[in-house]
């Protein structure tokens, strides 16, 4: 009787501490990379996971070589409505970045691992190039879209 009582709580506990601790719908991966050393067998580095955005504020990560292993903007293209206002939750990997749009007079930068919040009003319509300045030569580019 006891063995069925325990089983009866202890056992829901342990499916849903399991499931909690399984892959997050954040969109976010947590990436690894092939340490460099010598010998013959490579390490595993993990770059550090990125905080997910609140509800309603759009999570921008700036990826890089040192974290997910290349330089890009996640996501890379955006879309707002004319006149919407949006908070950004822009975050760095393992390098300093920026969030730069230079026709918007948005400059916004943040430190390793930094996770910074930016409120913008889109107060016209058309296509915006956005850009890192440290990393735009290495392809690290996007687009704003506002209709």
């Amino acid at each position: 009787m006891t063995v069925r009582i325990l089983s009866l709580v202890v056992l829901p506990i342990v499916i849903v501490a399991l499931a909690a601790c399984g892959s997050s719908d954040d969109g976010g991966e947590e990436a690894t990379s092939p340490a460099s050393g010598s010998g013959g067998s490579a390490t595993q580095v993990t770059a550090p996971s990125v905080p997910s955005a609140p509800s309603g504020v759009v999570r921008v990560v700036n990826r890089d070589q040192g974290g997910s292993g290349e330089y890009r903007f996640d996501p890379a293209e955006l879309r707002f409505d004319v006149g919407q206002e949006v908070t950004f939750s822009l975050s760095g990997e393992t390098e300093f970045h920026t969030f730069t749009v230079e026709e918007l007079g948005i400059d916004v930068s943040m430190d390793i691992g930094e996770t910074v919040e930016y409120s913008h009003t889109f107060d016209r319509a058309g296509t915006f190039r956005l850009f890192c300045i440290p990393h735009e030569a290495l392809g690290m580019t996007g687009e704003i879209v506002v209709e």
